[in-house]
């Protein structure tokens, strides 16, 4: 039998020691887990209370009505003074978007309009994103109370989206703020609002960008960052392809310089990159086919815009010049050197300039600041147009723009509408720039001894508000002016239309002209689009031409010709059986079965006149003198 040769009773009691021992050992590893969190949690620092992080937003929605008070106070009575024609086309694609949520009416044609050809609404920008959603509140409070809400949305959207992207790329609230800031009030976006609201309104392409940068990063899957992406893309169609168009432009140009700077960490994304690209083209693409194929190829479409569109540049002079709603601004400089209220796309003013120029050299080894200048260097050339200007005179310099603009897509767009792309260029890099600075501020307090410090940083920190307030507070807006909403008669605003006004019956409002087809607009919205109209204002091809180069409104045939020149010119008429045959044939080409004329017209007597000799006595009717023309076709 063998030996047991340990020492009796020294085993059990070295085992016990033993669990002892490890027992201590885990609790000591426990101690310092629960110690290395309690410092991790030390460490983080603490998430700012909810409604600081919402100040930003409540802010911008704050300021945006504030510039849009006066149309508020009286939505239903007032219009903007800077650009009228714009308001009324956007109150009928409202109305146009809530009958088609409650008829079941086409949304992407209107046979309501442009008789008898029909408008294509999907080539323009008839912001189906914006008019379904909204249609309850178009149905219960009107057109005109939705086209101020979606105004006020525009704004404080465009900064609110900013803002959240900002922040999310930077981690710098108050960076963040400045830029939203900026991107949601600078000049252009105030000019763009005036009657604009699906080019200010710019809320969805910060979320693109977002997006875009996102891809091929670690997180989520590539597929499902394409799907996002997709969305993105279908909803700002739905708003305005234009837009859309140009921050692809921008950010293909923002990404070639950054690839150069920071080649392996793009490479290594790339993979991933494209696999969510391609799921976003083939959901965006599935999604967007018909509506696309409606707009470029379904009836109605046109090919190019008129050439002295395509001549709108920006003025070289208006980049260092302020904007006529700016505090700082003057309109009767900005007059001579914009192409109207709306397209003050690049009235940045010369403090602003100037700073820009600092930070770039500040910055310079920065990529991000090196490619947001490179983007905005390119854009502000592209937006000269292809005949460059300063201060009204011709420039002789190459217009790269000049190279582009017969190329589809590119013969859709507004020259001077490049310059938008700017706007946010420049509020990112003011973004960066604060957050820079303020790095810098800290860093030099982490070198400086304590006593000097708090002090330095406060007045370093005072100086920087100070430069900001200098640069942007000339760029701060006014409120938008507005005018008396122009008067539409009983005979549209009560039920006295339906008896001399047939069932899909077409109206021509007397005299036929631009101004007096707005007006007619106004009446058929006041009616909810119950009838039909000759003319309008949209784009839409010439008829008589093959090109099918779009042109604002109608062809006027010789009838309509005619009216125009008593009401304009103050012709006289003497009304022959050839005219009246005349007046037959145009009708029945148009499908015109009745015509409308507000009896207090300065011209109405004239007016008149002619056509009770042309078609027979007219009837005066709740303000409007009406002729049915059927009984002659």
């Amino acid at each position: 039998m063998a030996i047991d040769q340990s020492e009796p009773g020294r085993e059990p009691v070295d085992g016990r020691r033993t669990a002892l021992d490890a027992e201590n050992e885990v609790s000591d590893r426990v101690s310092l887990v629960k110690e290395e969190e309690e410092t991790a949690v030390e460490a983080q620092p603490e998430r700012p209370p909810l409604i600081y992080r919402l100040a930003p937003y409540f802010a911008y929605v704050a300021f945006a009505v504030y510039l849009l008070n006066d149309l508020w106070g009286d939505p239903a009575g007032r219009m903007l003074l800077d650009n009228y024609q714009d308001q009324v086309f956007f109150e009928w694609l409202l109305t146009n978007g809530a009958n088609a949520i409650a008829h079941g009416d086409n949304p992407l044609f209107s046979a309501k309009i442009n008789a008898p050809y029909g408008l294509n609404l999907m080539a323009n920008t008839s912001v189906l994103a914006l008019a379904l959603p909204l249609s309850p509140i178009t149905m219960i409070f009107g057109a005109d109370v939705t086209f101020v809400l979606i105004t006020t949305m525009a704004l404080a959207g465009t900064a609110s989206g900013w803002y959240f992207a900002l922040n999310r790329l930077l981690d710098h609230r108050m960076a963040a703020a400045i830029g939203g800031a900026f991107c949601g009030f600078a000049p252009a976006m105030i000019s763009q609002a005036t009657g604009h609201p699906n080019i200010s309104g710019q809320y969805v392409l910060p979320f693109v960008v977002l997006a875009v940068f996102s891809l091929g990063k670690p997180g989520r899957h590539p597929v499902m960052r394409g799907l996002i992406l997709a969305g993105l893309v279908i909803v700002q169609v739905f708003i305005n392809e234009e837009l859309l168009f140009l921050t692809a432009l921008g950010l293909f140009v923002f990404l070639v310089p950054y690839a150069f700077a920071r080649p392996r960490e793009l490479a290594q994304r790339v993979p991933d990159a494209l696999k969510s690209l391609a799921t976003t083209a083939v959901v965006a693409g599935v999604a967007l086919a018909y509506p696309l194929y409606q707009q470029f190829f379904g009836k109605g479409y046109y090919r190019g815009l008129p050439d002295y569109i395509l001549l709108y540049g920006a003025d070289l002079a208006g980049y260092w010049t302020f904007a006529r709603r700016s505090v700082a601004g003057d309109p009767l400089i900005t007059a001579k050197i914009a192409q109207g209220s709306t397209e003050e796309n690049s009235f940045f003013g010369w403090p602003l300039l100037l700073v820009l120029l600092a930070v770039v050299i500040w910055l310079r080894r920065d990529a991000i600041v090196r490619s947001l200048a490179i983007t905005g260097v390119v854009f502000t050339l592209l937006s000269l147009g292809s005949e460059p200007k300063m201060n009204g005179e011709p420039l002789d310099i190459v217009a790269p723009w000049g190279w582009l603009d017969a190329l589809p897509l590119f013969d859709s767009v507004v020259p001077t509408r490049l310059a938008l792309v700017v706007t946010p260029v420049v509020g990112c890099m003011l973004a960066v720039a604060v957050k820079r600075f303020d790095e810098a501020v800290h860093r030099r307090a982490a070198t400086t001894t304590l006593g000097d410090t708090a002090a330095e940083g406060t007045v370093v920190r005072l100086l920087g508000v100070v430069v900001l307030a200098m640069v942007l507070g000339p760029l701060t807006p006014t409120p938008l002016p507005v005018f008396e909403r122009p008067y539409v008669p009983p005979f549209f605003t009560t039920a006295m239309y339906k008896d001399h006004i047939p069932r899909d019956g077409v109206v021509l409002g007397v005299p036929p002209g631009w101004g007096p087809a707005l007006h007619t607009m106004q009446w058929q919205t006041a009616t909810n689009l119950d009838f039909r109209i000759f003319g309008g204002y949209y784009l839409a091809p010439n008829p008589n031409e093959p090109d099918r180069v779009a042109m604002f409104g109608p062809i006027y045939p010789p009838t309509m010709s005619m009216l125009g020149q008593i009401a304009e010119q103050n012709v006289m008429v003497t009304v022959t059986p050839e005219i009246r045959a005349q007046a037959a044939t145009d009708f029945r080409a148009t499908e015109v079965t009745t015509l409308v004329m507000p009896a207090h017209h300065w011209r109405a007597e004239e007016l008149r006149t002619v056509l009770d000799q042309l078609v027979g006595p007219g009837e005066l009717v709740g303000g409007m003198w009406v002729w049915d023309v059927r009984p002659m076709l």
